[in-house]
């Protein structure tokens, strides 16, 4: 049976906690939508698109993916969200998240929440979170991404904030921080925390793996007669259980080797994509823009001539790069806000499906958090399994025999993840 399991609010970040179990040994499934649960594995999880919706819908989402999850006897559950806590009280609100947490679980008691990640340069200290980017650590609310991120961005690093403001109350949530670690008080201060009377959620900092690892101890050390220890973080959580029960050592990465041309589709307006994308269309990979009229979902504009591009492409030998935009500059980006996530995914989840059903390709890569689950699901996805360790929070992947891409390589990657040569790897084109 599972030890551990988690309801991710994206597929990209799913990705992301199953490389980090396979990493150190674990085997870890991933389902989508309302497919069973397996129970061969030692980390199961949920995940769909919550961080693209609000409202009603989702929690109708969260709730349905809670319920689920719940019907396993897990020691830990991670409500696995984005290591820069991208959200905000209308989109994809972790505080609402953690609100529907506390209905399904509600003898639980206060939630830590703990989204450092820090072999992935995300790090929370007295309750601040900073990203890295091209090599510098930047505070969130200055972070040149996220500060600027087309849904949700985010103006305030102090995460008590941020959850005080999604969460709806005026009290600031309790937090965790750094000198515990050094003075000895850490696991007093936990358990301080978890019994504090009326609280919903507080902060935990993390600097170093050693702090996430303490976390994990805290998290399995804890009485479970009313349910799984509950933490919302990200795969730097995952990362850390896995080191708390596995004899492996770490998994590294190897070589890639595509079988044929690689088609990679993207809806990430990201600077980082952006570079990426621009490293591979440099390095001679053919580059289909989404026209913009397809974007606004004008009736009558086909994406026909589209597949028939891009079928062309790659049945030349081709790498193939399908993007609805390269940044936030992008002319395109500008002129089809709002952008629906649901419709962008499933419109280059689509182009990717109809390839692979042509055997025009057997590697794809996906770009995008937000749109990534629609993507997913408009391939008939339902599972997902680690095939090979690649970049950091972002594995190789297979997926269940029933849908659209079963049989192909696949990756996942966030908006702000992954080296600028990227595509490059994962055709095969560098080794390193």
């Amino acid at each position: 049976m599972p030890a551990f399991g988690f309801v991710a609010d994206d597929l990209t970040g799913a990705a992301d906690v199953l490389a980090q179990s396979h990493r150190y040994g674990l085997e870890a499934v991933l389902v989508i939508g309302d497919a069973p649960l397996p129970a061969d594995a030692d980390v199961v999880g949920i995940a769909g698109p919550s961080r693209s919706l609000a409202g009603t819908a989702f929690d109708t989402l969260v709730r349905r993916d809670l319920a689920g999850i719940a019907a396993v006897n897990l020691e830990v559950l991670l409500y696995k969200v984005c290591s820069t806590f991208d959200s905000s009280t209308t989109v994809g609100s972790i505080g609402r998240g953690i609100q529907l947490l506390h209905e399904q679980f509600p003898l639980h008691g206060p939630i830590p929440v703990a989204p450092a990640q820090p072999g992935f340069g995300r790090y929370t200290a007295f309750s601040n979170h900073y990203a890295t980017h091209a090599g510098k650590i930047y505070r969130l609310d200055r972070h040149p991404v996220m500060s600027r991120h087309p849904s949700t961005p985010m103006a305030e690093a102090d995460l008590r904030q941020v959850l005080a403001e999604q969460l709806g109350t005026e009290e600031v949530p309790g937090a965790i921080h750094l000198p515990a670690y050094e003075d000895g008080t850490f696991k007093d201060v936990w358990a301080e925390r978890r019994r504090e009377p009326g609280a919903q959620a507080f902060v935990v900092d993390a600097v170093d793996e050693r702090h996430v690892d303490a976390v994990a101890e805290a998290l399995t050390r804890e009485e479970h007669g009313h349910g799984p220890s509950i933490v919302v973080g990200s795969g730097g959580i995952m990362a850390a259980l896995a080191r708390s029960i596995s004899d492996q050592p770490a998994r590294t990465p190897g070589p890639q080797q595509p079988s044929g041309p690689v088609l990679a589709v993207s809806a990430s307006a990201s600077s980082t994509t952006a570079e990426q994308i621009s490293d591979a269309v440099s390095n001679g990979w053919e580059e289909v823009p989404v026209p913009v009229e397809l974007l606004q979902g004008h009736a009558g504009v086909s994406v026909t001539a589209l597949d028939e591009r891009v079928l062309a492409a790659l049945r030349s030998g081709r790498n193939v790069i399908v993007h609805t935009t390269r940044g936030a500059a992008d002319p395109r980006y500008g002129a089809s806000i709002p952008v629906d996530a649901g419709y962008v995914g499933s419109l280059i989840g689509g182009i990717a499906a109809r390839m692979a059903q042509s055997g025009a390709t057997k590697d794809i890569a996906v770009f995008g958090g937000d749109t990534s689950s629609h993507a997913l699901i408009a391939m008939g996805v339902r599972e997902l399994r680690v095939s090979d360790q690649f970049v950091t929070a972002g594995p190789i992947l297979r997926s269940d025999s029933a849908s659209a891409v079963a049989g192909c390589r696949l990756l996942l990657k966030g908006g702000q993840v992954g080296p600028t040569n990227i595509l490059r790897r994962f055709a095969g084109q560098l080794t390193g």
